[in-house]
């Protein structure tokens, strides 16, 4: 898989992780969402893709420059 390809991605499941977390913590603010297993769900979800989406674009960022010419 191309590296350029994955950074992008993985670049734009990270925004729409923050988009998504953003939307989620104004609905908790302007809406009554106490204790509700749902809302505590979603935070995870987004959280583990984020992370994911993160951690892949640090080691592609790491090792994408170690490749030698010709290797792609």
């Amino acid at each position: 898989m191309d590296l350029q390809k994955l950074n992008k991605i993985c670049f734009t499941i990270c925004i729409v992780c923050i988009v998504l977390g953003t939307v989620l913590a104004l609905a908790m603010i302007w809406t009554e969402i106490k204790d509700n297993e749902f809302v505590w769900k979603s935070w995870l979800t987004i959280g583990v893709f984020f992370l994911a989406s993160a951690l892949t674009l640090s080691v592609t960022k790491t090792l994408g420059g170690k490749t030698k010419p010709g290797e792609e």
